[in-house]
């Protein structure tokens, strides 16, 4: 319940007005009384006051002296002037200071107990708004580091950024730079093995909270993580330096030395060059992860300067990723061992590369295959991609290197596990045999004789059992095959046509564009012109 107080200077109005109305039954707790603004004033910081019904003409300071003082100490009080005088000068005043009512004297008993509802119900709304704005902002603070380290990797992949809304999002994070701020890149890389990606990601934090203690003084500081799950710090200088690179060089000095001291732990530290936040930043990241990455043989604990290395990279395709046959492919051929090698070789490029782009890739073509696995053998996508695929999803961009590989080799080996358990694999030995042959000599004589010479079989009976497998003759297989490599040469390589048509086993070149025309409606080098 509410608390109101009356105040007039004539003690029969007061005393009416407390006594005459049931207030409790309209949500009134307790009425005070007062006789005069100072009086009022005392009680005012005595008790805890919600609604006030006032005169106006009192001795010594007025009732609208008294709704002032409110406004000034307890602004979230009401206000109800109740005055004997129709007054414009005075209910302009009154309206000024932001009372509910301006009552005349005598007033009947439901225009009173109107006026004290509707005060009533704005502070609920008030009080309602107050909390909602203080949920919001517990809100925006819990998830703070959440949406910064977001904002952050949007930054850090090149996402393109209205200027306005740039600088409104970041004060919105309290993140100390601008755009066109002068800034440097921190990557650190967190050296020891962890048991669990728990304990490895409390390391993480402990370490940031190191590089917050150390750097903090001297730079405003932002991070994120990066696809590779190592630390990305953008440091902006709090005011000028004269000499920047020593203050940074001594500075990570001291955060690998405390790390080790303190935390028992390793890290290695690459800082970039300076640059502008935010449109160089990429180029700044891909700085520090090569130089980073070229040093990867040197040990743990290194502290490189990447302004000294190179200035950048060349954003390049993925030759693991498209090399043939893909993974689809052997999937299909139920070539579990060449699907297995062919994961080994997507990972092992992507952990020497120094774009996160390339991961985000690599997640699409690895869902895509194993979704049209899925299909293809009428299993529910939900059992072959797992629930860690929903997480992956939601990451997008953000996806890290070490969970995306965690998930294809779960992935990869539940579907091994089921093709055995069923006993329904996309082929036999056989077929895996021969094909597995083809591939690795497109550029021969392959001839349904020397295949079938190759697997001990007659060659009628070789091609019956291929097609009767598989769907599809021996001879679209080397077609397809051949084509699929002759593309993956004219994207990758800078080799001739007739290079390429002797490379897939056409050392006719006429015939070979002809053939490869065929396949796919473009001669070899208008593919490569497009």
């Amino acid at each position: 319940m509410m608390n109101l107080m009356v105040v007039d200077d004539e003690h029969s109005a007061v005393e009416s007005i407390a006594a005459s109305i049931p207030w409790r039954e309209h949500g009134i707790g307790h009425v005070y009384k007062a006789y005069s603004v100072k009086e009022a004033l005392q009680q005012m910081a005595a008790h805890q006051v919600h609604i006030i019904i006032t005169d106006i003409r009192m001795p010594g300071l007025s009732g609208l002296d008294l709704v002032s003082h409110i406004r000034q100490k307890w602004e979230r009080t009401k206000c109800i002037i109740l005055s004997g005088h129709a007054s414009f000068d005075y209910a302009k005043q009154a309206l000024r200071h932001g009372t509910v009512s301006y009552l005349l004297k005598p007033v009947r008993d439901e225009e009173l107990i109107e006026a004290v509802q509707q005060a009533s119900v704005q502070i609920r709304l008030e009080g309602e708004k107050q909390l909602m704005h203080q949920r919001a902002m517990y809100s925006v603070r819990e998830h703070l580091p959440e949406k910064r380290a977001g904002l952050m990797k949007d930054v850090l992949l090149g996402h393109k950024f209205v200027e306005s809304e740039l600088v409104e999002k970041l004060e919105q994070l309290e993140i100390g730079f601008r755009p066109q701020d002068k800034m440097q890149l921190l990557l650190i890389r967190y050296d020891d093995p962890q048991p669990t990606h728990k304990a490895f990601r409390l390391m993480k934090y402990a370490i940031s909270n190191v590089v917050e203690e150390i750097f903090g003084s001297s730079y405003h500081l932002c991070h994120t993580d990066d696809a590779y799950d190592d630390l990305v710090f953008m440091a902006s200088p709090k005011q000028a330096q004269s000499e920047p690179e020593l203050l940074m060089g001594r500075l990570g000095e001291r955060l690998l030395h405390s790390v080790k001291q303190y935390l028992n732990a390793t890290i290695s530290l690459s800082v970039s060059r300076i640059g502008r936040f935010p449109e160089q930043v990429p180029q700044l990241y891909h700085q520090a992860v090569s130089a980073l990455r070229k040093q990867a043989e040197a040990g743990k604990g290194l502290h490189l300067n990447a302004a000294a290395g190179s200035h950048g990279a060349t954003l390049k395709s993925l030759a693991a990723l498209y090399e043939p046959p893909g993974l689809t492919a052997l999937l299909e051929a139920g070539r579990m061992e060449d699907a297995s090698r062919k994961i080994d070789s997507i990972f092992a490029e992507l952990s020497d590369s120094v774009f996160p782009e390339h991961v985000y890739v690599a997640f699409h073509y690895l869902a895509a295959a194993f979704s049209y696995m899925a299909h293809r053998e009428g299993r529910q996508l939900s059992d072959v991609l797992g629930e860690q695929y929903q997480q992956l999803l939601k990451d997008g961009y953000g996806v890290s290197l070490r969970s995306l590989e965690a998930w294809t080799r779960s992935v990869m080996e539940q579907w091994a596990q089921s093709t055995t358990d069923t006993g329904q694999e996309s082929g036999s030995n056989m077929i895996r045999q021969v094909q597995q042959w083809i591939d690795n000599h497109l550029g021969d004589d392959l001839s349904l004789q020397v295949i079938a010479g190759e697997v001990h079989l007659h060659p009628v009976y070789l091609s019956k059992m291929y097609k009767q497998s598989t769907g599809e003759g021996i001879s679209d297989y080397i077609i397809r095959s051949r084509m699929e490599r002759a593309v993956h040469l004219l994207k990758h390589t800078n080799m001739k046509i007739y290079e390429v048509g002797q490379e897939v086993g056409y050392n006719n070149t006429p015939y070979f564009i002809q053939v490869f025309r065929k396949h796919y409606g473009l001669t070899p080098q208008d593919f490569r012109n497009g």
